[in-house]
């Protein structure tokens, strides 16, 4: 494993924090609370493993927490191979777009063009679905039904150790009876027919399988431990990964030609394609992230890219996530703030879906500030330990404007405070750091209020009903004191 930490233990941080501001540099200190952070997520038990990676300003870091099976010691590691599922569309998407720069095709060609065959049906009332169709998920039919089918079968683990029966010949026979029922480029509907089309169209223009240009694409990124559909060779470096019951999934399988999903890689070659799309300049990375549909429903989409979109802070952005059955990935760049992120973990459920989504957003808010550190994170462990000598700390590095953001004290508890309540589950300690933030500020009517849902989910009605209406008393416009007083008032009449 690969920890970066400086200091492992509260004591050690807070030792380490005194030293001058000069020994540790920005960068260091975002990388010491990605691993906070990600260890955070990992106590709250919904999942397994954690693999991360940050670029920023030109600076890289990845790291792994926690193991792929419980009790096993098996962390992840640079070897690791994970499913990254859809992320496997943007590959697609940029030899589209090189064929593009490259006059080999039009967005707005018919994709009868390349089609051997009668598709007569391919089309709603005159108008043709398109190559920029396919890039986003705008095709105008739903996925035909041997094809659903089988991508269920799939799901469920039935062709585990057999070979799929479906292939690029049975889609194209399905194509022959679909019925579109809207005009194309004009409805988002996320699928993966639109992608294993365009991976065919792209073998009809390049003359060559689909599998040796995405060889050609990763050997082009010194990509060298990313394949295709090459699960069984690499089996031993796979990560496993648990489905939605916590049970170990089977690998999703891809029975076409791999444009919408069915690459594996480590994470080390994933930040090689993050440091392409932030450093190279090439005219793909401009083609590919161009806008190429977006609606009233916020789905912005460019060659299979998605999410996009310009943010106040951060600029230009584009991300695109991946779900395997077991794994789940997200890649987010930003090249106005010349930042990127990814975060891969192996568990499924709904709880481990969430703590994956919180730890994203922790990240990116701190990569968004940065150089700026967020104080509220770097001295939390310092609180907990002994939040007088913190309090000193932060009432110091405070002062330091262009070095740190959350830089107002009793905000600061306040957050931690709930941080400790509802993600650490550490009731005790979070109604230890609401009293000692209302020692700073005792006339504050939201610390009460906050100290009373501590004491109310600790069920300690009584000091609840204490807090809530002293909070009440400071602000009379509180309705949620009002609505928590009724609360407790009938938890106490039953």
């Amino acid at each position: 494993m690969k920890y970066s930490f400086l200091c492992l233990s509260t004591l050690t941080i807070l030792a380490c924090q005194t030293t001058p501001e000069t020994q540790e540099k920005p960068f260091d200190k975002v990388t010491h609370l990605m691993d906070q952070y990600a260890n955070e997520a990992l106590r709250k038990g919904n999942l397994n493993s954690i693999s991360l990676g940050i670029y920023r300003n030109g600076n890289t870091y990845h790291n792994y927490y926690g193991e792929l099976q419980k009790n096993t010691a098996n962390p992840p590691n640079d070897q690791t191979l994970f499913e990254i599922a859809s992320i496997s569309k943007v590959f697609l998407g940029s030899l589209m777009a090189q064929a593009v720069v490259e006059n080999k095709i039009s967005l707005e060609d018919d994709i009868r063009m390349y089609l051997n065959g009668d598709y007569q049906n391919l089309e709603f009332d005159g108008t043709a679905i398109t190559v920029r169709d396919l890039l986003t998920h705008t095709i105008g039919f739903d996925t035909p039904a041997r094809l659903k089918s089988t991508y269920h079968k799939i799901f469920q683990g039935a062709y585990k150790d057999t070979n799929i029966e479906y292939s690029m010949e049975d889609l194209f026979e399905e194509l022959k009876t679909v019925e579109l029922i809207r005009e194309p480029g004009t409805y988002y509907d996320y699928n993966n027919v639109g992608s294993e089309l365009a991976a065919y169209i792209l073998e009809q223009i390049n003359h060559q399988p689909y599998q040796a240009q995405l060889q050609g694409f990763f050997d082009s990124l010194d990509m060298q431990n990313t394949y295709l559909q090459d699960f069984e060779r690499h089996r031993d470096h796979l990560a496993v990964g648990y489905d939605e019951n916590n049970k170990l999934a089977s690998i999703t399988k891809n029975p076409l030609l791999g444009g919408s999903a069915g690459i594996i890689s480590t994470v080390p070659d994933l930040m090689k394609l993050m440091k392409f799309q932030l450093e190279s300049g090439h005219p793909l990375v401009k083609e590919a992230t161009k806008v190429l549909f977006e609606d009233d429903d916020d789905n912005v989409i460019g060659y299979l890219w998605q999410d996009m979109g310009v943010a106040e802070e951060e600029g230009f952005y584009y991300s695109k996530s991946g779900d395997a059955n077991g794994i789940k990935s997200i890649m987010l760049i930003c090249p106005d703030s010349d930042y990127g992120q990814l975060v891969i973990i192996n568990n499924q459920s709904e709880a481990a879906g969430d703590d994956w989504a919180t730890l994203f957003n922790q990240m990116e808010t701190d990569l968004i500030k940065y150089p700026k550190i967020n104080l509220k994170s770097w001295l939390k462990p310092a609180f907990i330990e002994d939040k007088k000598r913190a309090k000193a700390q932060f009432n110091e590095l405070k002062k330091k404007e262009d070095s740190y953001f959350n830089t107002n004290l009793i905000w600061v508890l306040n957050r931690i405070g709930y941080d400790l309540l509802y993600n650490e589950k550490n009731t005790q300690e979070a109604i230890q750091m609401f009293e000692f933030a209302l020692i700073e500020d005792p006339e504050n009517a939201n610390l009460y209020d906050s100290l009373g849902e501590a004491f109310l989910v600790s069920k300690d009605y009584e000091k609840a009903l204490i807090n809530y209406k002293k909070s009440l008393a400071l602000n009379p416009d509180n309705e949620g004191a009002k609505a928590s007083i009724d609360k407790i008032n009938q938890l106490n009449d039953q």
